[in-house]
């Protein structure tokens, strides 16, 4: 398996288990610390915490990326293309999900609790904080520190499984840890098939954004409102289809067809 290096293959259980929590724990001292500075700031505060994250969390992974081996598909012009496309029908699909099965109405505090937390400020915070930094942030976090971390002696299941849940914990409340989980084995999937963090990067993006599209914007919020079911149909065959097609693209060229 390229993935592996034989150094952190055998490091003792401890070793990997702290590897794990560490970033985590400067994950989340770096957001107490801005929200103690900043406790009022709203999204203002999430922007620094996201973009102090992206500054730390970068120099971890590239010293991992010194000692992890990590092979995948070529990510092409076209393949990103996909990618966005994928990361749009699958937040159009899961969320009107979400609507047809009643969980927005029934967690319906945690959905006025994300839409405030969210798309309260103004439009190019909204985009410039939850559209772009905040994916790059949790990318480089979730996907290229966890995870990668993890598949160097976990295979892909019981890694996903962990890295997901830690996914999913992270987001508040039971509604955001639900969408985490189903939009992070995409992200994962992502990473895995193109060894490449741009992927889930650019696929994490493209969800956010019309995720602020669809709150924002009136004409394209109620077109969504009014054919939930459509939405959900069209999102969610977008979202299958998109992955299949890049599968058969890309797996004569992959040594890793996951």
């Amino acid at each position: 398996d390229t993935k592996r290096t034989e150094k952190m293959r055998y490091d003792p259980l401890s070793k990997r288990i702290i590897n794990i929590i560490y970033p985590l724990v400067i994950y989340m001292a770096i957001g107490m610390a801005v929200l103690g500075v900043f406790p009022n700031a709203g999204l203002l505060a999430n922007l620094i915490e996201k973009l102090c994250c992206v500054a730390i969390m970068t120099i971890l992974f590239y010293q991992d990326s010194k000692k992890i081996r990590w092979e995948g598909a070529p990510l092409t012009p076209i393949t990103s293309i996909i990618l966005i496309a994928i990361g749009i029908c699958a937040c159009i699909g899961v969320n009107m999900f979400f609507e047809l099965t009643g969980l927005k109405t029934l967690r319906s505090d945690d959905a006025k609790q994300v839409s405030q937390a969210l798309y309260s400020d103004s439009l190019w915070l909204q985009i410039l904080a939850v559209g772009i930094v905040a994916p790059i942030a949790e990318e480089l976090l979730f996907r290229g520190i966890l995870y990668r971390r993890m598949r160097t002696w976990l295979n892909v299941l019981p890694a996903s499984i962990i890295a997901l849940v830690i996914f999913a914990a992270v987001h508040g409340n039971l509604l955001q840890a639900l969408y985490a989980f189903l939009l992070g084995t995409l992200l994962i999937w992502a990473y895995e098939h193109f060894a490449n963090l741009i992927a889930p990067i650019l696929l994490h993006i493209s969800a956010n954004l019309i995720s602020i599209l669809a709150s924002q914007s009136n004409l394209f919020g109620s077109f969504l409102q009014k054919y939930t079911a459509i939405a959900c149909i069209v999102g969610i065959f977008g979202t299958v289809i998109g992955i299949v097609y890049m599968m058969k693209m890309t797996c004569s060229q992959s040594k890793n067809c996951i």
